[in-house]
């Protein structure tokens, strides 16, 4: 991860857009109990750019930060939104195939048991650049409620 943050640069490469999905206020549920999310079933959303998010936790952990997780499935060549910022930091971890981690850096190519991190309000995107499917999961931490339904 240290060797992933000093690569990010300053040479702007992405532009700036709002993150998708979010709300401007909402109430993030309290996580104050265990629970099991089979994958068959969570809920499937399609952004515009055609990704397939699987939504699998958001809530406010109790005495601690929020936190969102959710699963993607991104296409080869495609991008699941632009390139954005939000005031929250997010972890990706992917599972198989190859994304192209975009910062106010150079490029990083990230493939299967990879990550990236992004602190909160820095600009990031990604890109699948393989010839087939990646899928990866994305961990949001933060002080103030994502919002993402």
């Amino acid at each position: 991860m240290l060797a992933l943050l000093r690569a990010v640069g300053a040479d702007g490469q992405v532009s700036a857009q709002k993150g998708p999905y979010v709300q401007k206020s909402c109430t993030e549920p309290l996580l104050d109990e265990c629970k099991a999310l089979p994958y068959e079933g969570l809920p499937v959303r399609r952004s515009e750019d055609g990704a397939v998010t699987r939504q699998m936790l958001e809530g406010q952990i109790p005495g601690l930060s929020i936190i969102e997780i959710h699963e993607t499935l991104l296409e080869a060549g495609a991008i699941p939104h632009p390139a954005h910022r939000h005031p929250h930091a997010e972890l990706v971890l992917v599972r198989f195939g190859t994304l192209e981690f975009q910062s106010e850096g150079p490029p990083v190519r990230v493939t299967a048991g990879g990550m990236a991190y992004c602190a909160p309000n820095k600009l990031h995107g990604f890109h699948n650049v393989g010839a087939e499917q990646a899928q990866y999961f994305v961990v949001k931490l933060g002080s103030e409620p994502v919002c993402q339904r």
